[in-house]
């Protein structure tokens, strides 16, 4: 299965920058350009040296340097078809197990809680609350109800180290490759019943209030 422990213990990604300097919460991570950086920090601190025109910085591409994933930079294996197909069961049993966890160290709003318990004790929603869940988490910094590239990181970076099937399953849930997946899209990918696939995010965003 996934690595249960990759997202419940790791903070956001705004929360990592200290007002002292840069935290080394990773050993390394890798942009998009496929360089090894010390830590996130070093990484965001580049790009807004960049962005303020600062002599520091050390190119114009990197005004738009981006993580792409935590841990040093290294060549992926290719994700098998066969591992491609088994990979949408592994990400639903995941992403519940990480819902129950949460709920166990009551971590969670007040509505996501009844949400955990009905698929506690209904089978049939438990892949279900669990997929809108995390969709709904995604989507959470601007609820305009689309994940984008940007928002999938969380997910994504974490993972990618460990997980060679992640990025390229989540590539396959853009289905129309407007790079941005709607509710619909994201239970197809995890091949859950779109009819099951309800929009509950405005009750959770209130709860989160």
């Amino acid at each position: 299965s996934l690595p249960e422990s990759t997202l419940q213990r790791r903070p956001r990604v705004r929360d990592r920058r200290s007002r002292r300097g840069c935290l080394q919460l990773h050993q390394g991570v890798c942009t998009q350009s496929n360089e090894t950086w010390t830590s996130d920090c070093e990484v965001y601190r580049q790009r807004c040296l960049c962005l303020d025109n600062s002599e520091l910085c050390r190119g114009p591409e990197y005004h738009h340097v981006q993580i792409e994933y935590y841990g040093e930079c290294r060549e992926m294996p290719e994700c098998s078809e066969n591992e491609m197909l088994d990979f949408p069961r592994r990400m639903r049993d995941w992403l519940f197990n990480i819902m129950r966890d949460l709920a166990e160290r009551s971590e969670l709003t007040p509505h996501y809680l009844s949400m955990e318990r009905e698929a506690e004790t209904n089978l049939t929603r438990r892949w279900t609350n669990a997929a809108i869940w995390k969709w709904c988490d995604l989507d959470a910094h601007d609820n305009d109800r689309f994940v984008s590239r940007h928002e999938l990181f969380p997910i994504r970076a974490p993972l990618m180290s460990l997980e060679h099937c992640i990025a390229p399953f989540l590539d396959r849930c853009d289905e129309d490759d407007d790079h941005r997946i709607t509710l619909a899209e994201w239970g197809k990918c995890l091949q859950l019943d779109e009819f099951e696939m309800e929009d509950r995010c405005d009750e959770l965003s209130e709860d989160a209030v």
